[in-house]
């Protein structure tokens, strides 16, 4: 009588196990798979934004401002350029001027305002502009005090 069985198999818990966990294995990296190629759906549609200037007017109602912004007195030297105000910062530091008397822009430090006029600092008291080669200072506008914004405010 021969020791070798002939017929099939048999099947113990050790090898049920395993090969249940080998199809789990498989079935969770089939549906990872899936799920992660499936395209993303769009957060929000795609429309291209329309760029408009803000209005001035508004920003200085929220300021307590009411009509035109005094501007300081122009330099003979800058032409039809003035200094609104300035923004004060080490490194990003901007001057709101108007040019040609039209609404007041923002120029960071570095940029060229017109032909040959850069705005090369911004300070507590003003901008400082390079023509050329030549140093220009011009004084921001007087600021008024901060009691302008506790006007109204309750008192305690």
């Amino acid at each position: 009588m021969s020791r070798f069985r002939y017929g099939p198999p048999r099947v113990t818990s050790a090898s049920l196990v395993g090969s249940l966990t080998l199809v789990a294995c498989a079935g969770t990296a089939i549906w990872w798979g899936v799920l992660l190629s499936a395209p993303k759906p769009a957060i929000a549609p795609a429309v291209e934004p329309t760029l408009t200037q803000p209005d001035p007017a508004a920003a200085f109602g929220l300021f307590g401002t009411v009509g035109r912004v005094t501007a300081s007195a122009p330099d003979s030297r800058l032409g039809s350029i003035r200094v609104v105000g300035v923004v004060v910062h080490p490194k990003l530091g901007a001057a709101l001027l108007s040019v040609n008397g039209a609404p007041p822009r923002a120029y960071p430090v570095g940029e060229t305002v017109s032909p040959g006029l850069n705005l090369r600092e911004v300070n507590a008291d003003g901008a400082v502009f390079d023509r050329f080669g030549e140093r220009i200072e011009v004084a921001a506008p007087r600021r008024t005090g901060v009691d302008l914004l506790n006007r109204n405010a309750p008192q305690p």
